[in-house]
C-alpha cells in the first residue's frame, strides 16, 4: 500500500479502519466477535498507520529526524500515563459501550493528524553571484556534510540499483526459446518479489539488522511485561510499592525520549550506537535487579536505568531502518521488519515463560532475556553494522576532509 498509494492516503484508511473495530468492540457480546473486533480489525488498522506515520515523519525530517522522532514517541508515551484516568472516569458515567464509543471519537482525530501529513518540498536557492570563494565554501561544506555518511550513502545506492541489475542479468543471460515459458512459469513470482521487494533479503547486513531488532524486541517487550511480577517475587513488594516503581519508570522513560535525541543530535552518534547503549543499559539493569533485587533503593534505581534505555530504544528504533536503505526502499523495508518481529515474538517469546517455569523463578527469565538482548549487538558487532573503532573511524574522516581542502 504505502508503494502505490500516499502516506496521507494509507493513513485514513488505517485510522478509519481503527475506528470501526472500537465501535464495532462496543457492540460485541461474545468472545469470538471480541477477537474478531479488537484484536483483528483494530491490530490491521495499527498495523497499516504505523508505517504510514513513520514514513512521513522520515520523509519530511532530513537534518533533524532524531529530535522529531523524539517528539513523536514523547507524545505516544504520554497516552498510557493519561489515557487510564480518562477511561476510569467514562466507565463510571457511560458505561462499557459509551465509553467505547467515545474512544472511538477520540481516535476519529487521527483523520485531522493524517491530513497533516505531507511530504517535503525541496525549497529553491535564489542565484548568487558566483567566485572562487563561494566555490570552495561550497565544496568544504558539501566534504562536512556528506562525508560523514559516505558508507550509509554507498549501502543505499547499492540497495536502490540490486533489483534493476538482477533484471538485466536475467534478462540477457537467457536462451531466446525459453524466454516466453520462463517469463510465463514466474510472472506472478517476479510480482510479489517486486511489489514487496524482496531482493532487500539479498543484503546480509539488512538480514543481520532485522534479526537483531526482532529478537531484542523480544526480549525488551516481555520484561516490561514481566517487571510488576518480578517486583513481587524478588523484592516483595505491595501493589503500592510496584506502582510507585512503575511511575519512576515511567517518568525516565518520557525524559529518555526527550532528552536522549537532543542530546544525540549534538554529538552526532548514529542511531545503531544509541540503540545498542540502549540494550546495554537494559541489561545492566537486568543482571542488578537479579542480584540485588531485595533492596527497595537499588530498585528505584534500576527503575531510572531501565526506564531511560526504554525510552532510548523507543525513539532509535524507528530510525535504525530508514538509516540505513534509501526512502525508495523504507516501506517494504520496514513491513519486513514487522513481519520478523511478529514471527520472533510468536516463536522466541514463549521460551522466556518456559525457562521461568522450568527454574521457578523470574531470576533465570531476566538473564534469558538479557542474552537476547546482547545476542542483537554481538550479531551487529560480526556483521559490521556496530564497531568499537569509531574513534578512529572519525580521525580517519577527518584526516580525508584536510587533504581533500588541500587539493581545493
Amino acid at each position: 500500500m504505502m508503494k502505490r498509494f500516499a502516506f496521507r492516503q494509507v493513513a485514513y484508511f488505517g485510522g478509519l479502519t481503527v475506528v470501526l473495530g472500537i465501535c464495532a468492540a462496543a457492540f460485541a457480546v461474545s468472545l469470538p466477535t471480541l477477537i474478531i473486533t479488537y484484536c483483528v480489525i483494530i491490530g490491521i488498522g495499527q498495523g497499516i498507520i504505523y508505517p504510514a506515520t513513520s514514513l512521513a515523519i522520515n520523509t519530511y525530517f532530513r537534518e533533524k529526524r532524531n529530535v522529531a522522532m523524539g517528539f513523536s514517541v514523547t507524545l505516544t508515551g504520554l497516552g498510557p500515563i493519561l489515557m487510564p484516568l480518562l477511561i476510569v472516569v467514562l466507565l463510571e458515567n457511560f458505561a462499557t459501550t459509551g465509553t467505547l464509543l467515545i474512544l472511538a471519537g477520540i481516535a476519529m482525530h487521527s483523520l485531522v493528524g493524517a491530513s497533516l501529513l505531507r511530504s517535503f518540498e525541496e525549497q529553491k536557492e535564489p542565484s548568487v553571484p558566483i567566485d572562487k570563494t563561494t566555490d570552495i565554501s561550497k565544496m568544504e561544506n558539501s566534504l562536512v556534510d556528506i562525508e560523514p555518511n559516505v558508507e550509509n550513502n554507498a549501502v543505499q545506492r547499492q540497495l536502490l540499483n540490486e533489483g534493476n541489475a538482477e533484471e538485466e542479468r536475467q534478462l540477457y543471460h537467457r536462451p531466446e526459446n525459453s524466454k516466453t515459458e520462463d517469463s510465463r512459469q514466474t510472472s506472478f513470482l517476479r510480482k510479489i518479489i517486486a511489489n514487496m521487494d524482496l531482493n532487500l533479503l539479498r543484503d546480509n547486513r539488512y538480514i543481520a539488522l532485522i534479526l537483531g531488532v526482532g529478537v531484542s524486541f523480544v526480549a525488551e517487550t516481555n520484561f516490561n511485561a514481566m517487571i510488576p511480577f518480578v517486583l513481587a517475587e524478588l523484592a516483595s513488594l505491595d501493589r503500592t510499592s510496584i506502582a510507585t516503581v512503575m511511575s519512576v519508570q515511567a517518568a525516565a522513560d518520557i525524559s529518555g525520549r526527550l532528552c536522549v535525541p537532543l542530546l544525540a543530535q549534538k554529538t552526532g552518534w548514529t542511531c545503531r550506537n544509541l540503540y545498542v547503549l540502549s540494550l546495554l543499559g537494559s541489561t545492566v539493569g537486568r543482571t542488578i535487579l537479579s542480584t540485588w533485587g531485595n533492596i527497595y533503593a537499588i530498585v528505584i534505581g534500576v527503575a531510572v536505568i531501565v526506564g531511560l534505555a526504554k525510552g532510548t530504544k523507543a525513539v532509535f528504533q524507528a530510525l535504525i531502518i530508514p538509516d540505513y536503505v534509501p526512502l525508495e526502499r523504507l516501506p517494504a523495508a520496514s513491513g519486513i521488519l514487522m513481519v520478523c518481529n511478529g514471527i520472533m515474538s510468536i516463536s522466541v517469546g514463549p521460551i522466556i515463560g518456559l525457562v521461568h517455569d522450568s527454574t521457578d523463578s523470574y531470576v533465570g527469565a531476566l538473564y534469558f532475556t538479557s542474552c537476547l538482548s546482547l545476542s542483537c549487538v554481538f550479531l551487529w558487532l560480526i556483521s559490521g553494522l556496530w564497531t568499537l573503532g569509531r574513534n578512529k573511524n572519525q580521525q580517519n574522516l577527518s584526516e580525508k576532509q584536510e587533504n581533500s581542502r588541500e587539493k581545493i
